[in-house]
């Protein structure tokens, strides 16, 4: 792996091992094996279980703001992306932006995610953002029924389209805020053909 300057006079350390001088060893880097979910009235793929070096990696680029990270997280989405052919879809639609964290961070991780795994592709899809019709509690603080509770009617689709969608969200734990998105979208009349998660958290709660 290429070594830049910046690496040798600041390096830093891999997420995963905690050896220098990258922010993440391309031995670090795992494998994604793509499964099915079941329990939703529509496709569900995940690409990972939500614990190791991929829960690791993504609590690096979400909450450590490491924005190195999105390169190869968003080879990761790709890889999980082409089980379902984006192009074959007019949209990815991603979830509404939780405003407080996206005032901490200063981007929106599954937005950035789509749009870095879909680079290169002959006919890329457009990537929407879902929009708020509420604030929203930070999920991760909340049990299962709370967080059906608080994203309930909570999304709506703006933009106009003309054929089926994919949904994508980087860490399912209960599934409300897909569902919530799967709602929104055949709410404005558009059909959900497939859905996407980059990692798959089994919910404590």
């Amino acid at each position: 792996m290429h070594i830049s300057l910046l690496d040798i006079v600041f390096p830093a350390a891999c997420i995963v091992c905690d050896i220098k001088p990258k922010p993440l060893c391309r031995t670090c880097v795992p494998i994604a094996s793509v499964s099915e979910l079941q329990g939703f009235d529509f496709p569900v793929l995940a690409g990972f279980r939500h614990e190791g070096a991929i829960e690791k990696i993504i609590a690096g680029y979400k909450d450590q703001q490491l924005v190195s990270l999105e390169k190869p997280l968003g080879e990761l989405v790709a890889e999980v992306l082409k089980e379902v052919g984006p192009s074959q879809f007019s949209a990815i639609i991603t979830p509404a932006r939780n405003q407080k964290n996206y005032r901490k961070r200063g981007f929106d991780p599954a937005n950035r995610l789509v749009k870095r795994a879909i680079r290169g592709l002959a006919k890329p899809p457009k990537v929407i953002s879902l929009s708020s019709t509420r604030k929203l509690e930070d999920q991760r603080r909340l049990g299962r029924l709370e967080r059906a509770r608080n994203v309930a009617a909570s999304m709506r689709l703006d933009s106009k389209l003309s054929g089926p969608v994919v949904l994508f969200d980087d860490v399912l734990t209960t599934g409300s805020t897909l569902r919530e998105m799967a709602r929104a979208c055949r709410a404005a009349g558009v059909e959900v053909g497939a859905s996407c998660v980059l990692a798959e958290r089994i919910s404590i709660f």
